[in-house]
């Protein structure tokens, strides 16, 4: 028996090749998933290091804690063996929210690079299915 899926055994026409190839292209999209994620946290970081300073920016900067947390468990998902496209699309609103939440200007950057990087990351979940 070559491989089985969800649905059965695979036809005996499906070879070692595409196993292989599809095993691979899976590896590269969850690769792919991963780096958007450390990309994603990076950004995060540093809008959070940039509301670091001032007590006034205190409020701001606790509004990103609930998205990095986020982030950080779409990251274990994703590098783990469970992965749920429905939870982690649920997940990745809640980042998009928590970082439309900030309007102080000395995130800005670091928060419209992250908007970027959650278009990117949405790219790359849709990719993964």
């Amino acid at each position: 028996m070559i491989g089985a899926t969800a649905r059965g055994v695979l036809p005996p026409w499906v070879g070692e090749g595409f196993m292989k190839h599809y095993s691979s292209s899976q590896h590269s999209a969850r690769s792919q998933v991963l780096a958007q994620l450390r990309t994603l946290r990076a950004n995060i970081a540093q809008a959070r290091d940039a509301l670091m300073h001032f007590k006034a920016d205190r409020l701001d900067r606790d509004k990103l804690e609930p998205a990095a947390r986020r982030v950080d468990d779409l990251m274990d998902m994703y590098a783990g063996n469970s992965r749920d496209s429905v939870q982690g699309c649920l997940w990745v609103t809640e980042i998009q929210e928590g970082i439309e939440l900030v309007t102080n200007p000395k995130a800005a950057e670091s928060l419209r690079t992250a908007r970027a990087d959650i278009t990117a990351l949405l790219e790359a979940l849709q990719s993964e299915e």
